[in-house]
């Protein structure tokens, strides 16, 4: 078993995330720290941090009224990106999926999001998941995956 292997057999998602993360911040794209979930289903999230005033590409009024905006990843479903409204008392979301995939390229992630953030109406949501499930071993995901912990 390698390091960047849980001792259940599983790929650690760590490396992955981390690795998306860093993409969205060369792209001046502001994440806070991600939180991992390593239970029966991997997951991922990271806050989004509004763009100082200078920005080049300010956020869509979409994202900046929301009382938090989030990127969520999970093994099965892959990507998605969450925004939270208030509504009187109700808490009222809005997500948005890349598709295509549980484990894409940070490249892709990184202008997905860049897109999404300035022109969400340009970037429809895919809703054509999940794309896995965890309850089936999955070599191949696994494999993507670790890829990013060399």
């Amino acid at each position: 078993m390698t390091t960047t292997e849980l001792r259940t057999g599983r790929a650690d998602h760590q490396a992955y995330i981390e690795a998306v993360r860093v993409a969205l911040l060369l792209e001046d794209i502001q994440v806070g720290d991600a939180t991992f979930n390593a239970g029966a289903v991997r997951t991922a999230a990271m806050t989004l941090l509004p763009p100082d005033d200078d920005f080049d590409e300010p956020w869509h009024h979409t994202f900046v009224s929301a009382e938090r905006v989030e990127l969520r990843w999970n093994q099965e479903d892959g990507w998605s990106l969450l925004a939270l409204h208030r509504s009187d008392d109700k808490h009222l979301p809005t997500i948005w999926r890349p598709g295509f995939g549980a484990v894409l390229p940070a490249n892709e992630i990184r202008t997905w999001l860049a897109l999404l953030l300035a022109m969400p109406g340009v970037s429809p949501s895919q809703e054509d998941g999940p794309y896995r499930s965890h309850q089936t071993d999955d070599p191949e995901f696994e494999a993507s995956l670790a890829f990013y912990a060399i």
